[in-house]
């Protein structure tokens, strides 16, 4: 009998963080996720977002759970067709993922990257201005990396970055664990080859800039010696206590603020003397910010891709992306360590905010 009792003690206190999760309190929030990109069943330019709402229990006016292949504005996978638009409804919160779009390459079973045909992508002026009339005062923006590029055209593009607070330098930049790998697109290759009138004979890591203009700057590892390192400033440290630094590895922008935009995070490269000579000469600073924010219009811009992410990991358990975070690496240590208590923060924030005007309302007889 004392045997079955501690047999079942164990696996309560085994399963207690599930169970914490499943009486855990849902939260409301009128979340519209934009994402434009949607090319396969994987959702992944907006899957990294939904694990933190499933996690944080947050759910629907309806009550029902975040389906992240069903509750996001853009390209439907299965039919190939562009969804419903949104219209306008007032709004929590505006997530824009990704409207770079879907080209013809993208369908294949195994794209190369190489520059196609456009069948969907861009962000609209009537669809822009249906977000932004769904914006009260507490509702929180949120949009990052190609959110404003090409095939958005330059007159909505400067609209939507001045709403941001931020100018767009015209330079995006990656870093590749391998230069001769099929992690590098085709369409920069060939377009190195164009610019420099030169053969792509890169191999080992290396950093790459892509102007709008076509100018592509190439770091070898002898130049640079270490991916994008998110590092928070004073701002984002005040703003982000549980968030922590750590290497980025996909696509950014370098972007500028605006006056009264607050720098919450950085970028920053490990850089040899001739790389550091190599991005003045092209006017690209060796650090810029990765993470900006409107303290007053509640605006946040993530230059980069942060809601892109591949894996499907178990959420329901209380405290689980603690453990996650102590054996993430590369793409994952960064989902883990800053993203998802980065979003988190910003879902408390931005829930918080929505109460206590419900509150105000109450007090007031409105």
């Amino acid at each position: 009998m004392k045997k079955i009792a501690i047999a079942i003690l164990l696996i309560l206190l085994v399963l207690s963080p599930r169970i914490y999760w499943a009486f855990k309190e849902e939260k409301i929030l009128d979340i519209a996720v934009i994402d434009k990109s949607v090319a396969k069943e994987d959702y992944r330019e907006h899957n990294g977002l939904f694990h933190v709402l499933e996690g944080k229990k947050i759910v629907r006016p309806d009550k029902e759970p975040y389906d992240k292949s069903l509750d996001y504005y853009g390209f439907d996978p299965y039919d190939q067709v562009a969804m419903e638009p949104f219209h306008e409804r007032p709004l929590d919160m505006i997530y824009v993922a990704d409207t770079y779009g879907v080209f013809s390459d993208d369908l294949k079973a195994k794209p190369d990257g190489s520059r196609s045909k456009l069948l969907y992508g861009g962000m609209e002026l009537m669809e822009w201005n249906e977000l932004m009339a769904s914006k009260g005062e507490d509702t929180t923006l949120i949009a990052e990396f190609n959110s404003f590029a090409s095939p958005t055209s330059e007159e909505i593009s400067t609209i939507m970055q001045k709403e941001l607070g931020i100018t767009w330098t015209g330079w995006i930049g990656r870093y590749f664990t391998d230069l001769s790998n099929a992690e590098v697109p085709q369409w920069l290759i060939e377009g190195y080859k164009e610019e420099k009138n030169s053969e792509w004979l890169f191999a080992g890591s290396g950093l790459a800039f892509v102007h709008i203009s076509g100018k592509v700057i190439v770091l070898d590892g002898q130049e640079n010696k270490s991916a994008a390192h998110f590092k928070l400033t004073k701002d984002g440290k005040e703003k982000f206590p549980k968030v922590y630094s750590s290497n980025y590895m996909y696509w950014f922008d370098v972007v500028e603020p605006f006056e009264q935009t607050k720098i919450l995070a950085t970028y920053e490269f490990n850089l040899t003397e001739k790389g550091r000579s190599v991005l003045q000469e092209a006017d690209i600073p060796q650090v810029f910010p990765a993470v900006l924010h409107q303290e007053q219009a509640n605006t946040y811009y993530f230059a980069g891709d942060y809601a892109d992410f591949d894996k499907n990991p178990i959420v329901k358990w209380q405290g689980v992306h603690t453990v996650y975070k102590y054996f993430a690496k590369d793409v994952s240590a960064f989902y883990w360590l800053t993203y998802y208590p980065m979003m988190e923060e910003i879902l408390d924030e931005t829930y918080k905010r929505k109460n206590s005007q419900k509150g105000s309302d109450t007090f007031t007889g409105e």
